[in-house]
């Protein structure tokens, strides 16, 4: 858990980075069917541009143990200075995790978001296309992303890149399935910070433990 302090401070980070329109915005796709997580929806979301942070200090915060989705299927150990966020950003259907930088890079808290519903391999293919026809639509440039092991199990993906609001934004976002459920996770950073964003994401892959 979060020392009172630290969780403080980083709820004002969530609060000053506007996180619920960041979170709504790096939902590249849901997933068709019924889903895992209460009150999820079934629609598949339009993706939008994710919002800059207002350049303000934030401090770092000292990274919990380990932290469990609503789906509780499964649980991931957050890198240094990141915290949950979830129950901040209040009840966006779908999003079953938000985890959050509490350190602006370039104006930008960097932020992983994971959505959960259930769906066979077949659903996470056909989400992963439509993320990637939408966001192409929307004059964004779109490109495979690199290899993602997630708790074992491999993950496809494509990245993203754009600028919003003066801040030039990278956003990779993973998909996959696993015991009936299909995962898909979006890291949106700041391009300047995108080697230290990968690697990141990359650890909080290799913390994932399923439940």
């Amino acid at each position: 858990m979060l020392r009172r302090s630290a969780r403080s401070r980083f709820e004002r980070s969530v609060r000053s980075a506007g996180l619920v329109a960041v979170v709504a915005a790096v939902l590249v796709s849901g997933c068709s069917g019924d889903s895992g997580t209460p009150g999820a929806s079934p629609s598949t979301p339009t993706a939008t541009s994710p919002s800059a942070t207002s350049p303000s200090e934030t401090q770092p915060i000292d990274a919990v143990d380990d932290v469990q989705g609503k789906s509780g299927t499964y649980s991931v150990v957050p890198p240094q200075g990141w915290g949950e966020a979830t129950d901040e950003v209040g009840a966006i259907p779908g999003v079953d995790l938000v985890l959050m930088s509490s350190e602006k890079r370039a104006g930008f808290n960097t932020n992983l978001v994971v959505h959960v519903a259930t769906g066979d391999a077949a659903v996470l293919e056909s989400e992963l296309q439509k993320g990637r026809e939408q966001l192409a639509g929307q004059g964004r440039t779109v490109s495979d992303a690199p290899p993602l092991t997630v708790g074992g199990t491999p993950a496809k993906g494509f990245t993203t890149s754009f600028t919003q609001q003066g801040v030039d934004v990278v956003a990779r976002s993973y998909g996959l399935q696993h015991e009936g459920r299909v995962y898909l996770l979006t890291l949106s950073s700041a391009k300047s910070a995108a080697e230290q964003a990968a690697a990141e994401l990359t650890q909080i892959a290799e913390s994932w433990t399923w439940a």
